[in-house]
């Protein structure tokens, strides 16, 4: 009997000891695995790229047009001013120079054709004057719309020798080997004219009146 009974006890504590172990294998089957904190290395997704390049194109855009503006305003501001006798004084100086001529046209304007560097453009011929001095112009393009002979204009260019190919003697003109070739022109009526040049209205009319035939 007492060899049963051991046999038994043993039996029964094998028994509990491989309960035990299976209990023990689920649990650790059933425990979190440990945490990983290794860093990863986190890569920018186009779009986000996209997001953050868009403004920088923008903002240089704006900046590329105001600097733009800038020089174009600062070019203008730096063009000289002058009637037509400070001109004709002056011309020495000015020859080379890109600058601003204010006179009054007369005599009868003349279309012609004119050959510069090569090109042929059509434009106008005409005198105009200012206190006693005449210039003879060349005018590339069509001249302003409200551009007639007795209205004051101011027209940008350059001194030139001579007249150029295929312009005819301006008749009632300087004739003194000379001409200013003008590429931009505004009249005393534009709002224009009148925005930038104020003061020199009165001037026009007083110092820009035709001489007699």
């Amino acid at each position: 009997m007492s060899d049963v009974g051991a046999d038994g006890s043993r039996s029964s504590r094998i028994a509990r000891a491989k309960i035990d172990e299976a209990l023990l294998d689920d649990a650790s089957a059933d425990a979190p695995k440990s945490l990983d904190l290794t860093p990863t290395e986190v890569v920018p997704s186009a779009k986000g790229k996209t997001r953050r390049t868009l403004p920088t194109v923008l903002l240089l855009g704006v900046m590329a047009l105001l600097g733009f503006v800038l020089v174009r305003s600062l070019g203008d501001a730096a063009l000289f001013f002058y009637n037509a006798d400070e001109a004709v004084e002056q011309r020495d100086e000015l020859e080379g120079r890109r600058f601003r001529v204010q006179g009054t046209p007369f005599g009868e304007p003349v279309t012609t054709e004119i050959e510069r560097d090569g090109k042929l453009d059509v434009g106008v011929a005409f005198p105009i004057k200012f206190e006693g001095s005449i210039i003879d112009v060349v005018h590339t393009g069509n001249p302003a719309e409200l551009f007639q002979p007795g209205v004051p204009v101011v027209l940008e260019g350059t001194w030139s020798r001579g007249l150029p190919t295929g312009v005819d003697p301006i008749l009632g003109g300087a004739g003194d080997g000379w001409h200013f070739a003008s590429s931009d022109m505004v009249v005393k009526h534009d709002n224009e004219y009148r925005d930038d040049n104020r003061e020199r209205l009165d001037e026009a009319n007083l110092g820009g009146i035709a001489p007699e035939a």
